[in-house]
């Protein structure tokens, strides 16, 4: 029942959706020629507009790729600041 309960937590979850997004961009994304495309860094209006037009002018799967790491991003971030508020906030009840 522990080993079912450790497979089955959102932590493995998270690293079974990481797997599989990343197993997504290796398979249906070349990455180095995404890369040579971008424009410089420096040029945010480009960047947006060359990640809006790549997403909307591409296939379906990386849609889907594209958007589950965004929303894995997303709850990882979420989490990440959920834990370290509770941290604080048990810090400051332990010192008074």
């Amino acid at each position: 029942m522990y080993a079912l309960r450790k497979v089955l937590s959102r932590t493995a979850f998270k690293v079974y959706t990481a797997v599989a997004l990343l197993f997504g961009i290796k398979t249906f994304i070349h990455v180095a020629a995404v890369a040579e495309n971008m424009p410089d860094f420096n040029n945010l209006s480009g960047l947006y507009n060359f990640s809006l037009h790549a997403v909307v002018n591409t296939g379906v799967a990386v849609q889907f790729i594209v958007f589950g790491v965004t929303a894995l991003a997303i709850w990882t971030m979420r989490d990440v600041v959920k834990n370290i508020f509770a941290h604080k906030i048990q810090g400051r009840m332990s010192i008074q």
